[in-house]
């Protein structure tokens, strides 16, 4: 069987094993099915945990109701126990059961940072040994905590980084499925790679079966020398050896994208892959790519976030070297009795306030070192947070300029590899009536494989580049939409 044939025989016999033919295009890789993925759908699970932190945040300054009951609480040993009367120790049985509930209403106090108890206990004692019952009755205790200072600050930073943190949940959800739609992209484009590739090889492969033919007639007939038509069969090998390797890498990068995708019936359909079409932004601005990533991305939320943070603790540092104190105040009614109903009778009353204050008075300087440490600590995180978004104001700008300008290229590289292909061909014709020698012909296949990877970097690097942008800014810019508002519209 010759080598044409041969060829034939490798490409097309597995269509008629495959099943299903799937197209596989650029834009159903990047703005649908990785966004069903399982590395998308583990981002979504994670976002919606952030948002449900949030909820108990807020939920946390409502009333909460906590009920308990301790039904068995069984003890028998020995205890030593000392008279009240001689002050003799001695041993004696306890053979008991203890039971209790409560139930407590909980309320915090966001404005003054303070926190509200309100409980209600009752107790049931069961002697076994004598035969006997006791009640012990809490009906009301009410307890209240409140700091002197600081509770109303540190409850309105903690709102506002909170709140931060919800505002910029969203926004860090989009970011990290750009991420993930970067990863499908780079995928899809080792994917198109090994296509052009496998094409390539396999034209190159057919054209060189024929003029290897060819080439056989002209030695035959003493137009052509024994050298020259080893080059010719050196050539034709050397396809075979770039179709055959081009044809495993393709496989292997199906199978990558399938895998990541969650497709796998692709691996035992036939495929078609889609070449990625030419509807990106002829050129971006970058004044509007600057707005959309101050207003969308992540990282600017992330540092307010941290400036808020070091805020708070400079804010602590200072509370901790100056007068402070807390009072706790508790008001209760019990009672204990034999019978379960005397326990609620004529209860007592129990009244409770404490008042602690905190004095710094000298301690060697230390308290005033540890400030003048937080405050440097703070100085420190300002420069840090300011540095950090002038590099990020400054990678955005490199971000526009490289796709402006990877553009151009694209441009020229399409039409050096258009022309790479026809020049090949022409070639080809010409050496069939001996024009052309085998080196010319060598050198311009050379030059298509050359073209043919200049072509496909050149749509690479596009792609990266208005990705990359997509992510910084999260906004579309061949779509003209915010991607919140775009992966609103998939999810729904």
């Amino acid at each position: 069987m010759s080598y044409k044939w041969k060829t034939i025989w490798i490409l097309f016999v597995p269509i008629f094993l495959y099943g299903q033919t799937h197209q596989i295009s650029l834009e159903q890789v990047m703005n649908e099915w990785c966004l069903s993925s399982p590395s998308a759908q583990k981002i979504r699970l994670s976002y919606e945990n952030t948002i449900l932190e949030y909820e108990n945040y807020k939920k946390d300054f409502l009333p909460s109701v906590a009920f308990s009951l301790n039904p068995v609480n069984f003890n028998r040993s020995l205890k030593l126990m000392q008279n009240s009367t001689d002050g003799n120790y001695s041993y004696i049985e306890d053979y008991s059961n203890n039971s209790s509930t409560q139930i407590a209403i909980r309320q915090k106090i966001g404005i003054t940072g303070g926190e509200l108890n309100i409980s209600s206990r009752l107790n049931y004692l069961h002697e076994f040994s004598n035969h006997r019952d006791r009640f012990g009755s809490n009906p009301l205790n009410i307890y209240y905590s409140q700091p002197f200072i600081g509770g109303l600050y540190n409850y309105k930073k903690q709102r506002s980084i909170q709140y931060a943190q919800y505002n910029n949940s969203m926004k860090q959800y989009c970011s990290e499925i750009a991420d993930i739609q970067i990863q499908a992209v780079n995928l899809f484009m080792s994917l198109f790679a090994s296509k052009l590739a496998a094409d390539l090889s396999h034209k190159n492969l057919l054209i060189s079966d024929s003029l290897l033919i060819v080439s056989k007639a002209l030695l035959d007939n003493g137009h052509f020398t024994e050298y020259e038509y080893h080059q010719v069969e050196l050539q034709q090998l050397n396809n075979q050896y770039a179709f055959e390797n081009s044809t495993k890498n393709y496989r292997k990068a199906l199978r990558e994208l399938a895998i990541f995708l969650n497709k796998m019936e692709w691996t035992n359909d036939k495929i078609e892959v889609m070449e990625p079409p030419f509807n990106l932004p002829l050129q971006i601005d970058e004044k509007q790519a600057s707005f959309y990533a101050r207003q969308n991305n992540p990282f600017v939320l992330s540092q307010e976030k941290k400036r808020l943070k070091a805020e708070q603790t400079l804010f602590t540092a200072k509370m901790d070297n100056r007068f402070n104190g807390n009072i706790n105040i508790t008001y209760g009614l019990n009672q204990y009795a034999d019978r379960f109903i005397d326990a609620y009778r004529k209860p007592d009353y129990t009244q409770g306030i404490v008042i602690g204050v905190q004095i710094p008075i000298f301690q060697w300087g230390i308290n005033r070192n540890k400030l003048r440490i937080a405050k440097n600590n703070y100085q420190s995180s300002i420069i840090e947070i300011d540095q950090a978004e002038a590099d990020f104001e400054n990678n955005v700008r490199n971000i526009v300029e490289n796709y402006n300008h990877n553009i151009n290229l694209w441009f020229v590289a399409t039409k050096s590899y258009k022309l790479s292909q026809e020049q090949y061909l022409l070639l080809s014709h010409k050496f069939r009536s001996g024009k052309v020698s085998v080196y010319e012909l060598a050198s311009a296949q050379q030059e298509q494989y050359s073209a043919m990877q200049k072509y496909y970097n050149a749509i690479q690097n596009v792609w990266d580049s208005f990705c990359t942008l997509r992510k910084a800014t999260l906004y579309d810019f061949t779509k003209q939409i915010e991607l919140k508002d775009l992966l609103s519209n998939v999810n729904d």
